[in-house]
C-alpha cells in the first residue's frame, strides 16, 4: 500500500488538520489505545475530547502548577537529593507520574513503593504508542501480551478504588450532599459528570483513557524532559554562565525547552490514514487507505526556516515571528497535544514572566529545581540510549548534584 511522506514544515500542520486523515499511528496496538482520545476520529473523537475540556483548562493547569505540582516535585526530589544525584530515567518518570495520576483521578498513597508500582504498570503500557516503530516487529506479540498483564493489574490496583470513591462523591454531589467545590478537578470525575452510567461509557474504556492520560502526560512529557536535560547540561559545559541565568530568566528558560522539544519531538512522525481520496497540502493525493505519514524530526530541522544549523541545539536562534520555537512537535488540527499547556506553558514574556497566573509548564518546573541543586552528568556513569526504536529514548541518564554549582535563585 502507497504511504505519502510529508517532511516540509509548511506542509505539516496543513496535513494534520485535514479531516479525512485517520489517526493510524497507534494500529499496532489493537488492545489498549484504540477507544482512547488519541486514535478516535470525527465525532467520537470529539464526544470524548468535550469530556475533558471542562477539565484540561487553563485554570486546571494553574492550579496543577501552583498548589498540586510542587508537592510531587518535592516527594520525588527528596531521594535524589539525599543521594547526591540519580537517573533521569528513573526520575523523569515518579516526578511526572505522582504529578498526573492526580489529574486523570488515580488515588494511591504518596509513597516511593507505591509510585513505583504505578510507574512500572504505565511503563508496560508506554510500549503501546511505540509499537508501531520497533525495530524488531517480532516484539509485538511478547508486548501484547505484557499490555494485557499491566492494564489488568491497572484497573485492580488503582483504577477500581479510585473510580469507586469518585462515584460516591459525584452521588453525594447530586443529592445535594456536597457542593461541587468539594468535588476532586481531575478526568475521571469528569467522566462521571458528562458520562455517569456505563452505557453512556463503557466501563473498559474509562479503565483505558485513566492509563492512557497518565501515560501521555507522564511518560511522553518525561522522554521530552530527558531530551532537553541532556541538550542542557551539553550547553552548559561551553556556557557555564547561562546556569544562573537559567535559574532566574524564564523567558531564556522556555527557550531552551521549546528548541529542545523541536530537535525531539515526543513523536518523531505521526501517521495517518485516507478515508477517501484526498489532495495534500505538497501537491500529491492520497488515495483511500493509502497512509500518509507527517515526519515532525524533517520537518522542524528545516534549515530554510530555522537556519543552517537547524540540526544543533541553539536555544538563541532568531526565527520568523509566526514560526513556533517548538515547530510542530505538538502536532495539530484535532489531534494536536491535550498536554501542551501543562508541559511547556503559555508564551513567556517580559509583560508575563512575574505573574502569579502564568502558566510556565512542568518541564520548566522541574529543570529549574534541578539546575538549582548543581546538576551535572555523573562521570561513572555514561548515558545509554535504548535503540530497541526510532523514537529517541534513554536507557540511563546519569546525573549527580555538585555542590558548587549549586544556585537558588
Amino acid at each position: 500500500m502507497a504511504e505519502h511522506f510529508i517532511t516540509r514544515f509548511e506542509h505539516a500542520e496543513p496535513t494534520l488538520r485535514l479531516p479525512d486523515l485517520h489517526q493510524a499511528l497507534y494500529d499496532a496496538d489493537t488492545l489498549f489505545l484504540p477507544k482512547t482520545v488519541v486514535c478516535l476520529h470525527g465525532q467520537e473523537h470529539m464526544k470524548k475530547k468535550r469530556i475533558f475540556a471542562g477539565v484540561f483548562n487553563r485554570p486546571f493547569f494553574r492550579h496543577y502548577q501552583n498548589h498540586v505540582f510542587p508537592v510531587a516535585l518535592k516527594e520525588s526530589m527528596d531521594p535524589v537529593r539525599e543521594n547526591g544525584g540519580g537517573d533521569m530515567a528513573q526520575f523523569a518518570y515518579r516526578v511526572l507520574v505522582n504529578l498526573v495520576a492526580d489529574s486523570a483521578g488515580i488515588d494511591r498513597a504518596h509513597n516511593e513503593a507505591d509510585t513505583d508500582r504505578l510507574f512500572a504498570l504505565i511503563g508496560k503500557l508506554g510500549h503501546a504508542p511505540t509499537m508501531g516503530q520497533l525495530t524488531d516487529p517480532s516484539d509485538r506479540d511478547k508486548l501484547m501480551v505484557e499490555l494485557k498483564e499491566a492494564l489488568e493489574a491497572f484497573e485492580k490496583e488503582f483504577f477500581e478504588p479510585s473510580l469507586a470513591r469518585r462515584r460516591a462523591l459525584v452521588d453525594k454531589f447530586n443529592a445535594g450532599e456536597i457542593e461541587k467545590s468539594d468535588l476532586p478537578r481531575d478526568a475521571i470525575t469528569a467522566q462521571l459528570q458528562h458520562s455517569p452510567t456505563d452505557d453512556d461509557l463503557p466501563y473498559d474504556e474509562r479503565v483505558k483513557d485513566a492509563a492512557f492520560f497518565i501515560l501521555a502526560g507522564a511518560f511522553t512529557t518525561a522522554n521530552v524532559l530527558m531530551n532537553v536535560v541532556n541538550e542542557v547540561l551539553d550547553w552548559l559545559e561551553d556556557h557555564p554562565e547561562d546556569r544562573l541565568n537559567l535559574i532566574n530568566d524564564p523567558v531564556l528558560m522556555q527557550k531552551f525547552i521549546w528548541e529542545g522539544v523541536r530537535l525531539h519531538p515526543a513523536s518523531p512522525i505521526t501517521k495517518r490514514r485516507a478515508l477517501c481520496p484526498v489532495h495534500l497540502p505538497d501537491g500529491h493525493d492520497a488515495e483511500t487507505d493509502e497512509f500518509v505519514t507527517v515526519d515532525l524530526t524533517r520537518a522542524n530541522r528545516n534549515p530554510d526556516l530555522f537556519g543552517e544549523d537547524a540540526e544543533s541545539f541553539n536555544p538563541h536562534r532568531a526565527l520568523a515571528d509566526n514560526l513556533p520555537l517548538h515547530g510542530v512537535s505538538f502536532g495539530g488540527g484535532a489531534h494536536v497535544c491535550l498536554g501542551k499547556l501543562l508541559a511547556v506553558g503559555v508564551k513567556i514574556t517580559e509583560d508575563n514572566k512575574d505573574a502569579e497566573e502564568t502558566e510556565f509548564g512542568t518541564i520548566a518546573m522541574v529543570l529549574r529545581a534541578l539546575l538549582q541543586e548543581g546538576i551535572a552528568r555523573d562521570p561513572a556513569r555514561p548515558v545509554e540510549i535504548d535503540e530497541s526504536t526510532t523514537r529517541r529514548h534513554f536507557r540511563t541518564l546519569p546525573f549527580v548534584f555538585d555542590p558548587a554549582l549549586a544556585q537558588q535563585g
